[in-house]
């Protein structure tokens, strides 16, 4: 029996949560790709200017903790994506050596980011709420992008299912 993802959705509730371990090498950027595709599967009503907007801050911060990974260590992360009643959330943690985060609110003149440098600066732009915090298991990045009024809903099935019945 076939599905569209609208139906899937209202099997699933208005709240979802998936979360992926990644070792680097041999895992990349690809599978994050990977996991934000099946965030938009099972979220059929988010438009193409969320999807685009979550997903390139996503994989520029992918990208950027897997590229700055200092030597051939391996790289442990932990990703979460999370749709709540108001918005989508990812969580990136990985296992790398501190980070001093260049947090700004604006682009950086073309000539400071001839090759890099516009990363955190377009994240910071496209979310809504972009943190960084080092604690002593690694780093631990927070994306988190609101939803417009229409995409909203009233409540979070993760929030239900710790409550009675």
């Amino acid at each position: 029996m076939g599905t569209d993802g609208a139906d899937v959705s209202a099997i699933h509730g208005p709240a979802w949560e998936r979360t992926v371990l990644l070792v680097v090498p041999p895992n990349d950027v690809d599978e994050v790709h990977e996991s934000v595709d099946d965030l938009w599967h099972l979220n059929a009503d988010l438009g193409t200017a969320e999807r685009i907007r979550f997903e390139t801050a996503l994989l520029e911060l992918a990208g950027n903790v897997i590229e700055h990974a200092e030597g051939s260590e391996r790289l442990l992360c932990q990703l979460t994506l999370r749709r709540t009643s108001t918005a989508l959330e990812a969580v990136l943690s990985d296992s790398g050596a501190e980070v001093h985060v260049p947090f700004r609110t604006e682009m950086p003149d073309p000539e400071e980011m001839a090759e890099s440098g516009r990363g955190i600066a377009m994240i910071e732009l496209l979310m809504d709420d972009f943190s960084y915090e080092r604690d002593p298991e690694g780093n631990r990045w927070r994306l988190v992008m609101g939803l417009p009024e229409p995409l909203r809903r009233e409540r979070d099935v993760a929030a239900d299912e710790g409550g009675a019945g």
